[in-house]
């Protein structure tokens, strides 16, 4: 009786309490993720910044594609390769489209 009892709890498995193994974010958690910080900072240069948003912008965009790259390399993960091409072609698109709106 009791070898069956531990082969009934042993099957229930991700439920018990002492079973604590640690959850990846998903995929597309990590890229959402990533667009919104790259939301964040190019809207608050494009709105603090008269005229001169776009050089913040390329600078933030910059700095966010390289840690993209350092992550991708130090988790062997494609999905922070995917956000760093993310961000550089959403990112090189916004500042084309800042500096027209700027006019220069």
């Amino acid at each position: 009786m009791e070898a069956d009892n531990n082969n009934v709890t042993s099957q229930g498995g991700n439920n018990a309490p002492g079973n604590h193994e640690e959850k990846k974010p998903s995929a597309m958690k990590i890229v959402g993720y990533n667009l919104l910080v790259f939301a964040a900072y190019t809207v608050i240069c494009a709105v603090t910044s008269k005229g001169g948003g776009f050089i913040f912008d390329m600078f933030f965009i910059g700095i966010h594609f390289f840690a993209c790259i350092i992550f991708a390399i130090i988790n062997r993960s494609l999905v922070w390769l995917l956000s760093a091409i993310m961000i550089l072609i959403i990112g090189f698109s916004t500042c084309v489209g800042l500096i027209n709106v700027s006019g220069l």
